[in-house]
C-alpha cells in the first residue's frame, strides 16, 4: 500500500486494502485514510472509521489522520470532534488541525487554538501559524506574529522555510526593516527566500527595492521571480524599468514562454510600457487562452485606451466560450466609459451576469454612465444601493459635476458627513461648481475646508478663473506658493480662462512664468503655446501668432494632437480625425456639411476666425477650416445615415472650440435633434430650444 501511494496510485491502493482487510492493522488503516484524503473519498473514509477498533480509535496516529481526513473533507465538526475527544493531544495533532483551518480558508481559528495550546511548539507549527498570521494581519495576528518572532530560539532560525514564512508575514505587516534582517541572517538563500523577499518589497509599492533585489540575485531565477520582476517593472513603468523589463524578458530562457501565467504577466508588462505590439504577439503565442489572459489582454488595450480593441476581442473571447469574470467585466466597463456612447454601454451592460452585482461593478457603472451622459441610468444605480461608500458617492458627484448639475452634486456633497469627506470628494463638488458657474457656492465650501491639497487649491483656481475673478485667482496662486512649490496645473487653468476672456496681457504673463518656472514640461508648454496662439488668433495679431507658432515648432516639433471624434451608427463606433476624407461616403458628409452650414448661416451664425489656431492653406477659408473639426464630421455623417433623427451622441478628445459649441446649439434647434458631445473637459447636452447644458462655462 505504501509504494502504492508514494506513486499516487490512491484509488489502486483503497482496492487493495479492501481485499486485504481482514489482516489489516493500525499502520494499514492510516495509510488507507491517507489515500481518501488525497482523493477526497469522504464515504470512503467514513467506511474506513466506521471499521475501526476502540484500541484504534485510541491510537494518537489513527486518530491524526482521522482528523487530517476530516479537514481535508472540509467535515470541520468532525475533525474538531475527535481533537477534543484527545486528552493527551500530540504536536502532530495540532499540526493536522492548524493545516486543516488553512486549508478551509480559517486562518483566525489557527490563532484561537494556537493561544489554547498545551504542548511544546515544533517548526512545522510555527511555520503554519506564520502563515495563518499573514493571511489576517489583524491587530491580534500582527501582536501574536511579532510577539512569537521575537520568542523564537536561534535554533528555529536555521530552519529556511520557517524564516521564509516569517519574512512573508513580516512583509505582509509593513515590517519591512523586519523582514530585511531576517534575510540578510540566511546564509545560504535559495529562490524561494528571494522570491519572498521580492514579493514582500512588490507588497508594499517598494518596486524599485524588488528590481534591486533581482538584480542581486546570483541563482538562476525561475518563473516565480521572472513574474515578480515583470509585476515590478509594470508598476514602476519608468525608463529604467522599461529598460530592465525589456532587458530581462528578451534574456529569460526560452522555454519559460510556455508557462502561460509568466507570459501573461510579461503582456501586462508590456501593455504598462505601451509596447501593444510586442503584447499582442505574445498573446497570439498563448496555445490555451482562459479568462485569466484574456483579462489581462482586455485591461491592457484599456490603460492603452484602445476601447474599440477591448470590445474586439471581449467578442472574440465569447466565440471561444470563455467566462466573463468581474475583472473583465470591469475592464470593459471602464473602456465604455472612455468610449462614451450610450448605445455601446447598454449593449455591454447586458453581457454582464447579474450574479457579479456589487459595490465596485456598481460604482464602475455610476462612472460609466455618467461619462457617457445618461445622469438617469446613474442615479438609479446610485439609488439601488443601501449603504454607497465614499467612492460612490464622488462617482455620482463626478457624474452631476460632468454633466452639468452643479446644484445636484452640491446636495450630495452635503449629504456626506464632515469627518468622512475627504480630499477627493473636495475635488468632486468644487469642480461641480466649477462646470456649472456657482462660483458663491464654491467659495462657501472651499473657505470650510480644514486642510486644502495641491488638488483642491487649483480646483478653486479653476472655478474662479472660469467666472472670469482672476485677482482672486492670483491671490489665492501667491498664498499657496508661500509655502508650497509653484504648481503647473494651477497656471494651465488659468490660461485656458485668460484664453476664453481673450485677456492678451494675462494670458502672456502666465505663459511666460510657465516657461521660467517649468521649463522641462514639454506637453504642457505645448499646450500653454497653442492657448496664447489662440488669444493672438482671436484678436488679429497675425505676426504674434506665426512667431509663437515657429518657436513652438522649434522648441517642441510639431507635436500636436489631431482632433478626434466618435459616434456610433448602426451598431458601429466611427472614428473621424479634422478635416477627414478616409471615410467611404466622404463626399455625402461634405455635401451634408455645406448643407448644414448654408441652414446655419441662413439663422444667423457667423464664422468665428479666432478659433483657427494656424494659417489658412490655398483655397481653404474660414469656414471650411472650421467645418472639418471632427465633431461637425460626426454630426453630419449621422444626418446622412437618419435624415431626421432625434438624438446624435458625440465623444472628442479635445476640448470643442467655441465655433463648434455655437455652431452645434443652432444645428439641434433647426433640425430638433438633441446631441450630446463629451470633450476633454465635460459633457454638452445641446436641446432642441437652442440652449446647452454647460450654460456656456466650458
Amino acid at each position: 500500500m505504501k509504494k502504492l501511494i508514494d506513486s499516487q496510485q490512491y484509488r489502486r491502493a483503497l482496492e487493495f486494502f479492501d481485499r486485504q482487510l481482514s489482516i489489516c492493522n493500525n499502520m494499514t488503516f492510516n495509510l488507507a485514510l491517507k489515500a481518501c484524503s488525497k482523493l477526497n473519498d469522504y464515504q470512503y473514509g467514513i467506511r474506513i472509521h466506521q471499521q475501526l477498533s476502540v484500541k484504534a480509535l485510541n491510537d494518537k496516529f489513527i486518530q491524526t489522520s482521522l482528523i487530517h481526513f476530516y479537514m481535508q473533507c472540509h467535515d470541520i465538526d468532525q475533525a474538531q470532534k475527535i481533537f477534543s475527544s484527545v486528552k493527551n493531544k500530540t504536536v502532530h495533532m495540532y499540526g493536522a488541525m492548524f493545516k486543516g483551518y488553512i486549508s478551509n480558508n480559517m486562518p483566525e481559528k489557527v490563532i484561537e487554538l494556537f493561544e489554547t495550546i498545551s504542548v511544546e511548539v515544533d517548526e512545522v507549527l510555527i511555520i503554519i501559524l506564520f502563515n495563518a498570521c499573514a493571511k489576517l494581519c489583524n491587530s491580534q495576528a500582527i501582536k501574536l506574529g511579532r510577539d512569537t518572532l521575537n520568542r523564537l530560539p536561534i535554533s528555529f532560525l536555521r530552519n529556511p522555510t520557517l524564516v521564509n514564512s516569517a519574512i512573508d508575514m513580516s512583509m505582509k505587516f509593513g515590517d519591512v526593516n523586519q523582514a530585511e534582517n531576517l534575510f540578510e541572517k540566511i546564509q545560504k538563500k535559495t529562490l524561494v527566500t528571494y522570491g519572498a523577499m521580492m514579493q514582500g518589497y512588490v507588497k508594499n509599492n517598494l518596486f524599485e527595492s524588488a528590481l534591486h533585489l533581482f538584480e542581486k540575485n546570483t541563482l538562476k531565477s525561475d518563473e516565480v521571480l521572472y513574474g515578480i520582476a515583470f509585476k515590478a517593472c509594470a508598476s514602476l513603468s519608468n525608463e529604467e524599468a522599461i529598460q530592465l523589463g525589456k532587458k530581462t524578458f528578451h534574456e529569460m530562457p526560452k522555454v519559460y514562454l510556455n508557462h502561460t501565467i509568466l507570459v501573461t504577466s510579461a503582456i501586462h508588462m508590456f501593455m504598462k510600457f505601451g509596447e501593444i505590439e510586442i503584447a499582442e504577439y505574445l498573446f497570439s503565442q498563448i496555445k490555451q487562452h482562459s479568462s485569466y489572459t484574456y483579462g489581462v489582454m482586455i485591461n491592457g488595450y484599456k490603460i492603452n485606451h484602445e476601447p474599440q480593441k477591448c470590445l474586439s476581442l471581449f467578442e472574440r473571447m465569447k466565440k471561444e466560450n470563455i467566462t466573463i469574470d468581474e475583472s473583465i467585466s470591469l475592464s470593459l466597463i471602464g473602456a465604455c466609459s472612455q468610449i462614451g456612447i450610450r448605445s455601446i454601454c447598454q449593449n455591454i451592460v447586458h453581457q454582464i451576469p447579474l450574479s457579479q452585482s456589487n459595490i465596485y461593478l456598481n460604482t464602475a457603472l455610476i462612472d460609466m454612465w455618467g461619462k457617457s451622459g445618461d445622469i438617469n441610468q446613474a442615479k438609479q444605480i446610485f439609488q439601488s444601493i443601501s449603504q454607497p461608500g465614499l467612492v460612490t458617492y464622488t462617482s455620482m458627484m463626478n457624474a452631476y459635476a460632468r454633466n452639468g448639475m452643479g446644484y445636484e452634486a452640491i446636495d450630495l456633497y452635503n449629504k456626506i458627513h464632515e469627518n468622512i469627506r475627504d480630499r477627493v470628494s473636495h475635488i468632486c463638488v468644487l469642480n461641480a461648481c466649477s462646470h456649472s458657474g456657482l462660483i458663491d457656492q464654491a467659495q462657501m465650501i472651499f473657505n470650510k475646508i480644514d486642510k486644502t491639497s495641491v488638488e483642491i487649491v487649483t480646483a478653486m483656481i479653476d472655478c474662479l478663473s472660469r467666472m472670469g475673478m482672476f485677482d482672486q485667482a492670483e491671490n489665492l496662486v501667491e498664498d499657496y506658493e508661500k509655502s508650497n512649490l509653484p504648481n503647473l496645473i494651477m497656471y494651465t487653468a488659468m490660461l485656458s480662462a485668460a484664453r476664453n476672456y481673450r485677456l492678451v496681457a494675462l494670458s502672456e504673463k502666465l505663459y511666460n512664468r510657465m516657461r521660467l518656472l517649468f521649463p522641462d514640461d514639454n506637453s504642457h508648454l505645448i499646450s500653454a503655446s497653442i492657448l496664447l496662439s489662440n488669444i493672438y488668433s482671436s484678436l488679429g495679431y497675425n505676426q504674434e501668432v506665426k512667431e509663437i507658432r515657429i518657436e513652438r515648432i522649434k522648441q517642441f516639433g510639431k507635436n500636436i494632437t489631431v482632433g478626434v471624434a466618435w459616434t456610433e451608427v448602426n451598431g458601429q463606433l466611427v472614428r473621424f480625425q479634422a478635416h477627414d476624407r478616409s471615410h467611404p461616403q466622404s463626399d455625402e458628409i461634405y455635401a451634408e456639411l455645406v448643407r448644414l452650414s448654408n441652414e446655419l448661416k441662413e439663422h444667423g451664425h457667423e464664422y468665428d476666425s479666432s478659433w483657427i489656431t494656424r494659417p489658412l492653406k490655398n483655397e481653404e477659408t474660414i469656414e471650411s477650416v472650421l467645418c472639418g473639426h471632427s465633431e461637425k464630421l460626426a454630426i453630419a455623417f449621422n444626418f446622412i445615415q437618419y435624415p431626421r433623427p432625434s438624438f446624435i451622441q458625440i465623444t472628442k478628445n479635445l476640448r470643442v472650440c467655441g465655433d463648434c459649441h455655437r455652431a452645434t446649439k443652432l444645428i439641434a434647434k433647426i433640425r430638433q435633434c438633441e446631441i450630446i458631445v463629451r470633450d476633454a473637459n465635460r459633457i454638452h447636452h445641446f436641446y432642441t430650444s437652442g440652449q446647452c447644458s454647460c450654460q456656456d462655462h466650458f
